[in-house]
């Protein structure tokens, strides 16, 4: 009898150690926005990681970029930007004078591109855009953003694209000698490739690919430097794999240089598909934390913040919630689901 005890309990203790592998809850959320959140990126703080940010958008009429720590709590926010899409960040551009960190969202309603240079010690984030603007180059809804940043020159490019079958613009952003800066259109492409429209992207700067979330059909990659002139696409996959309703955000975890994951979200089932970052982008498997729905943007940041984050952050759109949640990375990893 005894003995039958201990295996039960054993049994118990395992079974709730699989159930909390398979739905880590999150670690925490931010503060609502006041109209519609939709897309994150993280800053790392390389000196201090604890002071490193989260930059999402509400992408409403009256939106905003907003700003929070990385345990959720509020710390500023832009000017009213109407209906901001897209949020990317990216570090040390060259301006003449100094190397600066930005962040970058698209302008729904006006179809331009906005870049803020952050700032860190007031955690603020300020606007250095040309005043001539810096324009996506649609005609009409600018929907997805995302940067890429060349290592040979250190040059810095948005990816852009609208919410309509057609083609991705890609526009170089430069100091334009003034203190602010510009941009410049340097190639259209993807149209042929594309189903129903792109909202959710990323650029992997290290192994020089950017992805594509088709919405409703696949992940589409390409080569991200325009120099390489190769618009051909390299692969298109994720066209299965329990995939329900949209694909949505993407975002990469960097395990080392060339090597770690890239994530999407299935918005239809509420769950997160991860793939080989490296060669093929082999499908690994399907994670499904507590506290989230219908999630669009996420973002990872593999920074270490003792003791809640030892190996990053995963944060996720949760749209319940107007908010984000963020989650301990290797909980949300080595979690699993049957979704």
């Amino acid at each position: 009898m005894r003995k039958f005890i201990f295996l039960f309990q054993i049994f118990i203790v395992l079974t709730l150690a699989a159930c909390t592998q398979r739905s880590p809850a999150p670690i925490a959320k931010t503060t609502k926005v006041i109209g519609d959140a939709d897309e994150c990126v993280f800053w790392n703080n390389f000196s201090t990681p604890s002071k490193s940010m989260l930059i999402g958008n509400d992408k409403s009429e009256n939106g905003a970029l907003y700003v929070w720590d990385v345990f959720g709590n509020f710390i500023s926010k832009t000017k009213t930007i109407n209906r901001p899409v897209g949020v990317d960040v990216r570090y040390d551009m060259k301006m003449q004078d100094k190397n600066i960190d930005i962040v970058v969202c698209g302008v729904r309603s006006t179809n331009e591109i906005k870049v803020f240079e952050i700032d860190s010690n007031k955690k603020e984030l300020i606007d250095i855009t040309t005043d001539k603007k810096i324009f996506s180059n649609f005609t009409k809804d600018t929907y997805g953003l995302t940067l890429y940043k060349r290592p040979s020159d250190g040059e810095i490019f948005a990816f852009v694209s609208s919410k309509a079958k057609d083609n991705i613009h890609q526009i170089h952003l430069k100091d334009n000698g003034l203190g602010k800066v510009e941009g410049e259109l340097v190639r259209s492409f993807g149209k042929k490739d594309i189903n129903s429209f792109v909202e959710g992207m990323v650029a992997d700067d290290s192994l020089g690919f950017v992805y594509f979330s088709d919405e409703t059909n696949a992940i589409l990659k390409y080569i991200a430097d325009p120099n390489k002139n190769d618009n051909k696409l390299v692969s298109k996959f994720a066209k299965k794999d329990g995939i329900k309703g949209d694909r949505e955000g993407l975002a990469l975890y960097k395990e080392r240089e060339t090597e770690g994951y890239l994530v999407l979200s299935s918005q239809g089932n509420s769950t997160f598909k991860i793939y080989q970052r490296e060669n093929d982008n082999k499908f690994i498997k399907t994670t499904s934390p507590k506290g989230v729905k219908n999630t669009d943007g996420i973002a990872i940041t593999n920074i270490s913040i003792m003791p809640n984050y030892p190996k990053g952050i995963f944060a996720a759109h949760n749209g319940a919630g107007k908010n984000f949640v963020l989650y301990d990375w290797q909980a949300f990893f080595n979690q699993s689901s049957n979704k």
